[in-house]
């Protein structure tokens, strides 16, 4: 039955439109990251600020410094397509025929969330190969060497870079989701949510800096980053997973026992 309600899902979302948009414009962001990480980079010692200098980029981790700059756009693109997914089936009323074909509303649920967010790992995946490829050829125009990048240590510093994109674009459609359930409205789910992640967590970081490891949005943002300075990447999954279960269960809860009266 899950599986019949992913299925359905990955109809609306194998649209040519949303597909082929959602893959590509992260590819190309993703990319834009990396080219200026690479163009902007320089020869001092330290590095201007906050980007890698161009021994820091012939490092085994060197490859990954795009994909960690670009954690927070990868993420708000996974949470705004979870959260319209859901909210649209309200505003446009097809929830009611979807739950007269599978009226076991939990199931519905689920295989809708797996089928955003499989969506979603899948476009943050294509964008990150593209953005190594685009890496590549950039660390070749600087002349940076990259033999330490496909050494065992550069390998495995990437493969954890990968699984903390993951991880994040998990958390991010996990948070939209539950949004969407809340408001019940693509455009207020989104602009609310984003507001939320990009601007009011910003602003209470900065007048209350020990908040930074407790604000979910800024807790998943560390998470695809592997950890921050001054939080650590094992207390940033832990209090991460507690938001999104708490997030997760209100939800569950929402769509089983409201009625859907649009």
């Amino acid at each position: 039955m899950i599986l019949a309600a992913f299925r359905s899902e990955w109809i609306k979302l194998r649209r040519p439109t949303l597909l082929y948009g959602t893959y590509a414009g992260l590819a190309a962001a993703a990319s834009l990251f990396a080219i200026l990480i690479f163009t902007q980079a320089n020869n001092q010692p330290e590095a201007n600020g906050g980007l890698p200098n161009l021994a820091e980029l012939a490092q085994p981790n060197g490859l990954v410094h795009g994909l960690s700059r670009a954690v927070i756009l990868l993420g708000v693109v996974a949470f705004g397509l979870a959260a319209a997914q859901i909210a649209g089936e309200y505003g446009l009323g097809t929830l009611r025929q979807l739950l007269v074909r599978q009226p076991r509303r939990p199931v519905l649920l689920v295989g809708k969330y797996l089928a955003v967010v499989t969506f979603m790992v899948g476009a943050v995946l294509f964008a990150a190969v593209v953005a190594m490829g685009v890496s590549v050829v950039m660390a070749h125009a600087r002349h940076i060497p990259t033999a330490a990048w496909f050494s065992s240590t550069g390998i495995s510093d990437l493969t954890r870079a990968l699984a903390d994109l993951m991880l994040a674009t998990v958390g991010y459609a996990t948070l939209g989701l539950a949004i969407g359930l809340f408001l019940r409205s693509s455009v207020f789910a989104v602009v609310a949510g984003l507001a939320w992640i990009l601007a009011i967590e910003s602003v209470i970081t900065r007048i209350f800096s020990g908040a930074t490891g407790w604000l979910p949005g800024t807790l998943l943002e560390i998470i695809g980053q592997g950890g921050a300075a001054n939080v650590s990447f094992s207390h940033a999954v832990l209090v991460g997973v507690l938001y999104l279960l708490a997030f997760g269960a209100a939800a569950t809860v929402v769509f089983t026992r409201k009625d859907v009266t649009a």
